[in-house]
């Protein structure tokens, strides 16, 4: 008797079938996978960054420079005190910059100083001199040269809160 034969054709088919679906499931998990490593991937400074600081310095820094009180404090502090606020806005933008966790920022250094706190703090300060200047705040409140860079030292403070902050909420 005869035995008949399966078609063999139909199961090599159905086969040939399950393996391309299976091969674009890789396919995809793969791509998902290296996705998932770019995000983790710690971010590099790049003009994405220094457009974020820019933006966060302006808008930090401008409701500041409009107060009369922040005027008279820059008239009545001296020089010192100056340079003591300058060193101190520093020192925290340096603990949160490369000592905090927050966000995933890739530790980049320039003379082992971190690449951040330097475009933070170039960013901030040309700023906010430029806003005392371009609004005339130096003319309104009848600034000395001292009194301009006390003025631009009190108003980095908060640029540069702004600035750290809106590059690294991401």
């Amino acid at each position: 008797m005869m035995k008949p034969e399966p078609e063999h054709g139909i199961q090599n088919e159905r086969r040939t079938d399950m393996e391309a679906k299976l091969e674009e499931i890789y396919e995809s998990i793969e791509a998902l996978r290296e996705e998932s490593e770019r995000n983790k991937a710690p971010d590099k400074l790049g003009w994405d960054d220094i457009a974020q600081e820019i933006v966060g310095a302006i808008t930090f820094a401008l409701p500041f420079l409009f107060t009369g009180e922040l005027w008279e404090i820059a008239k009545d502090i001296s020089l010192g005190r100056s340079m003591a606020i300058f060193l101190m806005t520093l020192t925290v933008a340096y603990l949160f910059i490369a000592k905090s966790r927050i966000g995933n920022l890739k530790r980049e250094e320039l003379f082992h100083i971190p690449k951040r706190l330097l475009t933070v703090a170039i960013i901030s300060y040309l700023i906010s001199a430029g806003l005392i200047y371009l609004y005339g705040i130096n003319w309104i409140a009848d600034f000395t040269s001292s009194q301009y860079l006390n003025a631009t030292v009190l108003i980095s403070t908060f640029a540069v809160i702004g600035a750290i902050a809106v590059d690294m909420v991401k």
